[in-house]
């Protein structure tokens, strides 16, 4: 039998963990599974192609909000093709309401509900031997014209899944791995499935260590844990973290985090990792008291932002933060309150998300409670509620574009730092306003290079009455600078080096004691072959290093070494060279 397990992935980056959880655990009996990816913007013709060339005797799709669609046209498309192929489905987006969707696609022939694991070899047993699934918890199936869910399977032990990499990796060249040591979160959050789960199940620390220092030895670039609340387990997150800083090695690992269980104890531990170890995804979701209550989400606001400003000045692990727009009570007042609150905190990554009413999820329940308008098909995006409007959301939407190019890329810290500081902190004002500028040009309806958005910020800046626009180019100058070596500079920016100032900086590079005290990395090197790897500029306002809120008055002569780059954003080094009154 020829069993083929597939998905269409968000990205191309992305790889799907249950389809290979799936065939490592039913390997032993069925060998010769096979996975093929693909992503929601390959053309469905070419999908369809691919899979019908395998010759599959059984298909199946591991199904979410972002794919179900598309999964369907392949699944039309298929059987025709090879109207014998019998469909499973499994994933989150098929779990809830199973029977409803087989009544209404009669090609599916199998929904794999929850948990898929066992379900899933047991069903594959009757395939083979011809016998009705009548006994296969988790299974919604067709009977005599009818569709029968068989109830609900018990949850899994996970020690009882084998490790879902053993074949090793390779079909994974430049793409996200993700793994989980635990299943199950143990709050209570209305927009999440997550809080339909059940308790936590854990993986024996002995066995996560195992798989971990292999994803090591292996050379993973990145591992992303798909663990709800990693740190749920405050004592076993602290051994982990221990483990994987002893254990060295290149690889990135990306958590998802409660702010408020991370203690002294944490963070001490923490400091101790290498720059680039960690990465994590803290939900902070509204920073309104009335909205938590709502969604049921228990937190500590002013424990997360003790944590998380803590992490950001290690400058060794990259900080994600999340807020989500159109949740109960959360107003557009609360809203701007919320991303104020977010970006006072210097989060390395700040998403803004949009409300999914999820099938199965509370806030699904209360949909009219809350006066919910959402979009009837996946993603089921929220459109309105009771205290906010579509336009608000709308206007949302573009800050969000926003915050995307301008802060999370951190291109422009230097000069969004002004902005933001001349509004009294007011972040949002930025942004909002920034966001009218972009619609009344037509920006948001473009593609832009990485110049442009220099130009369109230094214009934009030019329009605000509050703006020192000699100060603000400057700002953005080094902004640009900092990021890269220049080709062409932004239309508005430009050089102040002249040619007495270029040959002083050549003797200075000339000079050993020079190299010595200022640029020990690149001593022995002559001026030409340090100036391919570095660029010189100077500035007319003396630039604080070490504080993006100070300057005054006063020529400097400044080296941006481009080769060295240091922290967790990985930025140029910075030397100031001379000083002048």
């Amino acid at each position: 039998m020829n069993i083929l397990l597939t998905t269409l992935n968000a990205k191309f980056i992305h790889s799907n963990l249950a389809l290979r959880t799936l065939k490592a655990y039913c390997r032993k009996e069925y060998p010769n599974i096979n996975i093929m990816e693909h992503t929601i913007n390959d053309p469905l013709e070419q999908v369809v192609s691919d899979l019908v060339e395998k010759e599959p005797n059984v298909l199946c799709f591991s199904c979410y909000i972002w794919n179900i669609r598309q999964t369907l046209d392949v699944i039309d498309t298929v059987k025709k093709v090879v109207p014998d192929c019998i469909i499973v489905l499994g994933g989150p987006e098929v779990t809830y309401d199973g029977v409803d969707l087989m009544q209404e696609n009669k090609l599916i022939d199998y929904i794999v509900s929850g948990e898929g694991e066992r379900t899933f070899k047991e069903l594959l047993d009757c395939i083979v031997q011809n016998r009705e699934p009548a006994q296969v918890k988790g299974l919604v199936w067709r009977s005599n014209g009818q569709v029968i869910y068989n109830g609900n399977r018990p949850p899994l032990v996970l020690d009882d899944i084998p490790f879902a990499y053993e074949d090793g990796f390779q079909d994974l060249k430049n793409k996200i791995i993700y793994y989980e040591t635990s299943r199950g979160c143990p709050f209570n959050c209305q927009y999440c499935l997550s809080s339909t789960t059940g308790k936590v199940r854990f993986l024996s620390l002995k066995r996560v260590k195992k798989e971990l220092a292999f994803f090591i030895r292996s050379g993973a670039r990145q591992v992303k844990l798909v663990d709800r609340t990693f740190n749920c387990n405050p004592a076993r997150a602290k051994e982990i973290f221990r483990y994987l800083i002893d254990l060295g090695g290149k690889t990135n690992f990306h958590f998802e985090m409660a702010g408020d269980l991370i203690d002294d104890e944490m963070l001490d531990i923490l400091s101790q990792a290498p720059v680039g170890l960690f990465q994590f995804e803290i939900g902070i979701q509204s920073t309104k008291q009335d909205t938590l209550e709502a969604i049921k989400r228990k937190t500590d606001l002013d424990k997360i932002a003790s944590a998380v400003v803590n992490i950001i000045k290690m400058d060794n692990i990259h900080v994600h933060l999340d807020l989500i727009a159109g949740l109960p009570e959360e107003d557009m007042s609360s809203m701007i309150q919320s991303i104020n609150k977010v970006m006072q905190l210097s989060p390395h990554r700040l998403q803004l998300g949009f409300l999914k009413l999820l099938k199965g999820s509370g806030l699904r329940e209360e949909e009219e409670k809350y006066k919910y308008r959402y979009t009837s098909y996946p993603p089921y995006e929220v459109l309105s509620n009771h205290v906010l409007s579509y336009k608000d959301l709308i206007r949302l939407k573009r800050i969000e574009e926003l915050i995307e190019k301008y802060y999370n890329s951190h291109r422009f810290d230097r000069s969004l730092a002004y902005l933001i500081r001349q509004t009294e902190g007011n972040a949002f004002i930025v942004f909002d306003r920034m966001a009218e500028y972009w619609r009344h040009y037509g920006y948001f309806c473009v593609s832009h290079s990485h110049i442009s958005l220099y130009e369109y910020l230094l214009h934009f800046a030019e329009t605000l009455s509050f703006v020192d626009v000699s100060l603000f180019k400057q700002l953005l100058l080094f902004d640009f600078l900092q990021h890269s070596k220049p080709g062409r500079y932004p239309n508005g920016l430009k050089s102040l080096m002249d040619e007495k100032t270029s040959r002083l900086c050549d003797e200075f590079l000339r000079n050993e004691d020079n190299l010595n005290c200022k640029l020990p990395e690149w001593k022995g090197h002559s001026p030409g072959q340090i100036k391919r790897k570095v660029h010189i500029e100077v500035f007319d306002y003396r630039l604080d290093l070490t504080d993006p809120l100070s300057y005054q008055k006063g020529r400097v002569i400044i080296l941006f070494d481009y080769a060295n780059k240091q922290g967790v954003l990985k930025k140029s080094r910075i030397v100031p060279l001379a000083v002048y009154k």
